[in-house]
């Protein structure tokens, strides 16, 4: 079952439950799941309308009719990666939005939003906690022969490559950090 099917059936069952909390999560979810997969037809459609413009130059009506002929299917479902990666998105979005709110002292709405970002991890793989990706790091130190902090630049774009979707950036950054100052 696709994380769309889960979310519609998620919300049926969260509407038929009374879970207010639930509903409104998946609702918004679902409709940033929409939003990127329009954008990903429009940039389906664009990328062929220049294909299509680059090949017709210079004949006005065989571009009109290539234009008019291509398919933008905005309703193709997001490919479970794609989706992962919009979920991944609202998460760190809600867990910026309860940092603010903690920082301006309201515990309330924090705790809102940090409920939210829980109903959405259970959409996601399973993520790697700090000791399971401290060897991993480690290793990967090791094998690009990176010394001290100033080797971040160099390090977190593999470390992000190689955990895409499986840890959390900040998280990743915070045990690199330790290890090249020699934690």
């Amino acid at each position: 079952m696709s994380i769309q099917e889960r979310l519609a059936a998620d919300l049926k069952d969260a509407m038929r439950g009374g879970d207010k909390l639930r509903t409104v999560v998946i609702r918004t979810t679902r409709a940033a799941l929409q939003s990127a997969q329009l954008e990903l037809a429009k940039q389906r459609y664009d990328a062929a309308a220049r294909v299509i413009a680059a090949q017709h130059a210079d004949d006005a009506d065989a571009r009109d009719a290539a234009l008019a002929a291509i398919s933008a299917d905005a309703h193709a479902a997001l490919a479970d990666a794609a989706a992962e990666a919009v979920i991944a998105k609202e998460i760190k979005r809600r867990r910026d939005a309860a940092e603010i709110y903690r920082k301006a002292g309201r515990e309330d709405l924090a705790g809102t939003e940090d409920a939210e970002a829980v109903i959405l991890e259970g959409y996601l793989p399973a993520q790697l906690g700090e000791a399971e990706l401290r060897p991993a790091v480690a290793t990967l130190i090791a094998e690009l022969g990176l010394h001290g902090p100033a080797s971040m630049g160099k390090l977190m774009p593999a470390l992000l490559e190689r955990f895409k979707g499986r840890a959390e950036g900040r998280l990743l950054s915070q045990v690199a950090r330790e290890l090249l100052a020699g934690g």
